[in-house]
């Protein structure tokens, strides 16, 4: 999974698998003070400490650190602001720490939906004059939900900035709710999910189900779309209540990429948010499942509207794994030399030499707070060869930590530090970039640390990463969809 190509490029086909990761306990949750661990006072002197280090804000600074600064309004929101040389273009989000895995067990699909309403109007605003403003004047608008988080986005030019600002701000206060819109946009979500999932049992289909034996008790095992009848009932009481809960100012955070500095993006949204007052706290809570139940799940999914042999190995890591940034690239690392691209080991050896597959690929997923899995995914050449194939990964990956060498450690490193560089060089993709990052639940100064924390990886602890994730134990699942026989 290369830093830009699968971090960031799965935030944009898979919006709506991202997650927020916060400081857990071992019974319950609660959504962290900052994003950096930091409070108030604390995260605004931070601030002023990471401008210096940085050398500049205007994204020429000689140090290799990228500049990320923060700073906490006195409501609780939190601004994240990373200045790059996109000359008078800013990315923007507001996000707020609600997701999938807070909806109420009996109106799964709440978070997603409330997103939809969130473009339907204000008391202040209708519907149509919003979308126009979102859409006609930004290069770029939308939102996503994800397990944990729910995000509203967009590039604009940055003088118009504020003006955006105002539009999260209103819908963070006056959002309008009405039983036709509700019903309008139920439909629409209904068919999102019978588009997604119940007509696309090679993917979605078929994560949800893996996604629902992984976690056998924690609501990280409901889907973000939600289900059917459970769409259905939502009502306006219901959603109302969620957003009082959840969208208010200290469950909130701005973070601004682009042509502006930290000053002048606390400006503008004290200017905008400063008069909201905090809310409750939220409380989240999370059920954590059993680190290792022993359990190893085969599924098969045959249906005509599959036509080749799909096969899916899943490793199921514990988070301690992966449980900073530093150790989240080593692991990140060795899953791309393994399994990324045609260059990896699997690819070379399973498709090009053995021709055993037509492809094959991998993702190190880290969507949830206490687990996270890799899933090596191949499609056969012949439908008799799948368990050839499974066997043969299984091999490969016992050897690997023996065959990886440091000239691949270090090429692999070389190119994620070329990626850090490529993706700033645009505003939207160094959002998506620190984004990705922040909503997991790592620390803001470590990311801001990259290029240092990437060059200082040692080849041992590469090796020591593959024999941890690649233990046997872990392999917790393996998927098989398929055409119909007969």
């Amino acid at each position: 999974m290369r830093l830009l190509g699968k971090l960031f490029w799965r935030s944009i086909r898979h919006l709506a698998a991202i997650c927020v990761c916060a400081y857990f306990s071992t019974y319950g949750a609660e959504a962290p003070a900052s994003l950096d661990g930091t409070t108030g006072a604390e995260s605004e002197a931070k601030a002023q400490d990471d401008g210096k280090d940085s050398g500049s804000t205007d994204g020429k600074a000689n140090s290799k650190k990228l500049g990320i600064q923060t700073a906490t309004l006195a409501n609780g929101m939190k601004v994240i602001v990373l200045p790059t040389s996109t000359k008078g273009v800013v990315s923007m989000c507001v996000g707020y720490f609600v997701g999938s895995a807070d909806d109420p067990r009996n109106v799964v699909g709440i978070s997603h939906l409330l997103e939809h309403m969130m473009f339907k109007g204000t008391t202040t605003i209708s519907g149509e004059d919003l979308k126009e403003l979102l859409f006609t004047y930004n290069k770029d608008s939308g939102a996503f939900t994800g397990f944990d988080i729910t995000v509203f986005e967009a590039t604009c030019s940055r003088d118009l900035m504020e003006r955006n600002l105002k539009i999260e701000a209103d819908r963070m206060v006056n959002l309008k709710l009405t039983k036709d819109d509700i019903d309008r946009e139920k439909n629409v979500v209904i068919e999102e999910r019978k588009l997604t999932t119940e007509s696309n049992p090679i993917t979605n289909y078929m994560q949800e189900a893996a996604w629902r034996a992984m976690y056998l008790h924690s609501t990280y095992s409901y889907p973000l779309v939600g289900y059917l009848d459970q769409i259905n009932a939502c009502d306006e009481a219901a959603l109302r209540a969620h957003y009082d809960r959840y969208y208010v100012p200290n469950n909130a955070f701005v973070l601004v990429v682009g042509d502006i500095t930290l000053d002048e993006a606390v400006e503008k949204a004290q200017k905008c948010f400063g008069s909201i007052p905090a809310g409750d706290d939220p409380r989240r809570s999370r059920v954590i499942d059993p680190e290792d139940t022993g359990l190893r799940f085969n599924i098969d999914r045959e249906s005509p509207q599959i036509s080749v042999h799909n096969l899916n190995i899943i490793y199921t890591i514990k988070r301690k794994l992966i449980s900073d940034f530093r150790k989240l690239m080593v692991v990140d690392m060795m899953v791309d030399i393994l399994a990324c691209g045609e260059s990896s080991v699997l690819y070379q050896q399973i498709v090009d030499k053995e021709e055993l597959a037509f492809t094959l690929s991998a993702y190190l997923d880290v969507r949830a707070f206490d687990k996270a899995r890799v899933n090596i995914a191949s499609v056969a050449r012949d439908a008799k060869k799948v368990d050839v194939i499974d066997k043969r990964i299984s091999e490969i990956i016992a050897e690997f930590p023996k065959t990886l060498t440091r000239e691949k450690v270090e090429r692999e490193k070389q190119k994620y530090l070329d990626q850090i560089s490529m993706v700033l060089d645009n505003s939207h993709s160094a959002m998506m970039f620190v984004l990705e990052y922040l909503i997991n639940g790592y620390d803001v100064g470590d990311l801001d640390k990259a290029r240092d924390v990437i060059s200082s990886i040692t080849f041992e602890e590469v090796v020591e990463a593959a024999k941890a994730v690649f233990n046997p134990k872990n392999r917790s699942m393996r998927i098989l969809s398929h055409p119909a026989r007969g």
